[in-house]
């Protein structure tokens, strides 16, 4: 472990490093130079509202580790209107919103019904521009931070954010989630900018939900401030390396982090991702989690072996991209989240979950770890491998092809997805997903109940 940690950090000094020359930075994927803050647009810009029909379906298996209640929905259909758009309110002051209202339909509950109708209000803020590239803004906002694609150690707010959607790409779910509610200051300059973040605690810690989001109308502000949040960043460009350093502050624990990207050659962008702090492990965390918010029974004994402490956890994310001259992009990412189950976390997670095959209150407990992992967007498994492509213009215009797999490196289990979108015309687009959850019984994708999944989604543009 420590030659591994030796090369990491051999690796991340070598992307520091100042390059031999300077390459074009457009050649830089919009995903990967998402960390460095840009100033909002000056113009305006008209509202977008779409229609969407979204139908999953999904085979399932009998998990290996039973889960408490079971799992039936095999079938969802969603049908959303969507309204994102920014207005100006004055010469300098403009309004942001995205809010997406949505009617499902679901196997295991009659329509229409409570549960049917959702909201999902992701962002509503104002921006104040005082002075030119000086920026004040406060409301609901998503605010995203890291290089990464397939994990993000320094996207701090991306906790409890999650809401329902088509694709399983990492890289979507972080741009259509839950924003929080903060106020922000931001300032740019000549070959740099800063900013500073401050979310407030509105509610105490609430229960995790697990499946579908609760129906309803409720701005679900628990989720996103149930915590008070600090978060400062600065970015600054050093030839055609830009660097963005960040450090975030929640509940007593500091965390640091660190963001670079750098060309190599005409088509190669090199890039890593790194976040520490002193915190406890996840199931550490996890268990803690759900006694507090009594999800779990204060008394529930510890069904994996916890860590006493704190320690200090490395988040860490090393990757490229190439993209070739037919509009085909490749990413390969290596992932480490020392937090994380290791190996010997999963064999004894397997083997507690089959001792204890009859008591509700032990698989109930080992399943919430990983429902918790998922509610907070962090990995359940210390290393994993992150593979990607998407192809512009595949065939014919106007057709996107992606797909990408998740790979735990200890067991080798798969997440993995394929994607098409078509634009029919400047109206209508069409959309398939097809996923699958591979590797053995007694692995970590596996051993899910969901083994394969297709989506169908049309969308019309207003």
């Amino acid at each position: 472990m420590r030659r591994r940690a030796g090369a990491l950090l051999a690796a991340l000094a070598w992307l520091a490093a100042p390059p031999a020359q300077a390459d074009d930075v457009d050649l830089i994927p919009q995903a990967v130079r998402q960390g460095a803050p840009a100033a909002p647009a000056a113009t305006e810009r008209a509202a977008k509202l779409n229609l969407e029909n979204a139908l999953s379906v999904w085979s399932l298996r009998d998990p290996v580790v039973s889960i408490p209640g079971g799992t039936s929905v095999d079938a969802r259909n969603r049908t959303s209107v969507e309204l994102r758009g920014r207005w100006r309110l004055g010469k300098s002051v403009e309004l942001h919103l995205s809010d997406r209202a949505s009617a499902i339909e679901q196997n295991d509950f009659s329509f229409p019904s409570s549960r049917t109708w959702r909201n999902d209000w992701r962002e509503g803020y104002l921006t104040w521009e005082p002075a030119p590239r000086e920026y004040l803004e406060a409301g609901r906002i998503n605010l995203r931070n890291g290089v990464a694609l397939g994990f993000n150690p320094t996207d701090f707010f991306k906790t409890r954010s999650l809401v329902d959607q088509s694709s399983q790409d990492p890289s979507a779910l972080r741009e259509n989630r839950l924003g929080t509610f903060m106020l922000r200051g931001q300032r740019i300059w000549d070959g740099g900018s800063a900013s500073l973040a401050w979310a407030p605690k509105l509610y105490s810690p609430t229960p995790i939900e697990t499946g579908l989001p609760a129906a309803g109308l409720r701005a679900r502000l628990d989720r996103t401030n149930g915590a008070s949040r600090l978060l400062a960043s600065a970015s600054f460009e050093l030839g055609d390396l830009a660097p963005q350093l960040l450090v975030y502050h929640e509940g007593g624990v500091t965390r640091l982090g660190l963001n670079l990207s750098r060309t190599a050659g005409k088509s190669v962008v090199l890039y890593g991702e790194w976040a520490g702090g002193r915190y406890p492990n996840l199931i550490t965390r996890a268990l803690a989690y759900g006694r507090e918010t009594g999800t779990l029974p204060a008394g529930v004994p510890g069904v994996l072996p916890a860590a006493s402490g704190d320690e200090f956890q490395n988040d860490l994310a090393l990757g490229f991209s190439w993209t070739g001259a037919a509009k085909l992009t490749l990413n390969a990412e290596y992932l480490y989240h020392q937090a994380g189950m290791t190996r010997e976390d999963w064999r004894r997670w397997f083997a507690t979950g089959s001792a204890n095959a009859g008591s509700l209150a032990a698989t109930g407990a080992l399943w919430y770890i990983r429902a918790f992992a998922a509610d907070q967007q962090e990995p359940a498994t210390r290393e994993q491998l992150f593979l990607r492509a998407a192809w512009s213009d595949a065939f014919v215009p106007h057709l996107e092809l992606s797909g990408f797999a998740l790979v735990n490196l200890y067991d080798r289990s798969r997440l993995v997805q394929l994607g098409a979108r078509y634009d029919l015309s400047e109206r209508w687009t069409l959309g398939a997903y097809l996923g699958a959850n591979l590797g053995a019984a007694e692995s970590e994708r596996g051993s899910l109940p969901q083994a394969n999944s297709a989506v169908l989604q049309a969308l019309y543009y207003f």
